[in-house]
């Protein structure tokens, strides 16, 4: 007649031996004498009575051994019969048919950690990526083509002494690049000047800011500051505000002074140190006065020093000026120095390069 149902599976079928096994009523592991995959895989009779896998026995030490939920009386009859083939047994997966979930965990996690630094020859396992490919790689090869040139939002140094070390006592500059939207800023070393310098972009020297030489002075190539020298100015008129022409440069760095005007305009906000020292030849001792002045426009700061003839008894061949003052500027504010002689003979002169008038960015 027909037959109903599933297919009748065809396997092979193996009797292990346990006649080295013990049944003394206490006993409830034995060794079967191979290895099994799974419990289902055994067809076990005792005395008679067919067990249930999983609830009558398990396996145990990887599928070498059989341990009955119960022991064994003494003398029992004891009979197992390995399923192979179809039902169970040993089976070739087919390629790429083993996932994760069917590894045992220890694979990793029962073997002991290296315990020592990593060795150049340590191997490790990597995918190839371009066809899939596992292979053995050692940890050289690693650190050559592993480069952390990246970190995600933030990276920490721990350690009771956090040390970054840029370089490798290498005749070379090094850097560290900060790129911002409009404009990028860079710390390095000089390597050829022994510097450390602070300064705009990305190239290191192009546009310093601040260098600090191996001897610890501090300079600041761009820092606003000027000198400039006086031109001739003859019997200056009485009653007359004079600027001061200021039209030679000794130094202007960052080129805030203009000589057509005689003007010094702070390029930032900060507070500025500016100083005149003036010449003053052919005083006349009728004038009621004689001022000078640095006028900082829009600051409402006016420094100034007054001279009065009378207390000379006779003309005098020359006299000094100095005034110097901290002030407060914002950008786009600027200073002249002044000079005015007030009523008496049109006589006063500023000598060539005798009078100076200077400035620098404080802070």
């Amino acid at each position: 007649m027909a037959y109903i149902g599933q297919g009748i599976k065809q396997g092979t079928f193996k009797v292990l031996d346990t006649s080295g096994n013990t049944y003394n009523g206490s006993n409830t592991t034995f060794n079967l004498g191979t290895q099994v995959g799974s419990a289902a895989q055994l067809l076990v009779s005792h005395d008679g009575v067919i067990q249930k896998a999983g609830t009558d026995y398990t396996l145990a030490t990887g599928g070498t051994q059989i341990t009955f939920s119960t022991a064994p009386a003494s003398g029992a009859s004891i009979f197992i019969i390995e399923i192979s083939g179809a039902v169970g047994g040993t089976v070739t997966p087919s390629d790429t048919s083993v996932t994760a979930d069917k590894l045992n965990t220890a694979l990793l996690t029962g073997l002991t950690d290296i315990g020592a630094g990593i060795a150049d020859a340590d191997l490790f396992l990597v995918d190839d990526g371009a066809s899939g490919t596992l292979r053995k790689v050692a940890a050289s090869r690693l650190s050559t083509y592993i480069s952390p040139s990246t970190a995600t939002d933030s990276f920490t140094i721990n350690g009771s002494t956090p040390t970054l070390t840029i370089g490798d006592a290498g005749a070379e500059d090094t850097k560290i690049v900060f790129d911002g939207n409009a404009q990028d800023f860079h710390i390095g070393l000089d390597d050829s000047a022994d510097s450390l310098t602070i300064g705009l972009g990305s190239t290191l020297g192009t546009t310093s800011h601040i260098v600090i030489d191996s001897t610890g002075a501090v300079t600041k190539p761009l820092q606003p500051a000027f000198l400039a020298k006086s031109a001739a100015m003859s019997n200056l008129a009485t009653a007359t505000t004079h600027d001061v022409q200021f039209s030679s440069e000794v130094f202007d760095q960052n080129g805030d002074y203009n000589t057509s005007n005689y003007t010094f305009t702070a390029p930032v906000t900060g507070r500025y140190q500016l100083s005149c020292a003036l010449k003053i030849n052919n005083i006349d001792k009728d004038s009621d006065y004689y001022s000078a002045n640095i006028d900082a426009a829009n600051t409402g700061v006016t420094i100034f020093a007054v001279k009065t003839p009378y207390l000379f008894s006779e003309d005098t061949n020359y006299h000094q000026w100095a005034v110097s003052m901290l002030i407060d500027m914002d950008a786009n504010d600027t200073a002249k120095v002044t000079f005015r002689p007030q009523a008496g003979a049109a006589q006063a002169d500023i000598n060539a390069n005798e009078s100076l008038f200077s400035g620098f960015l404080v802070c």
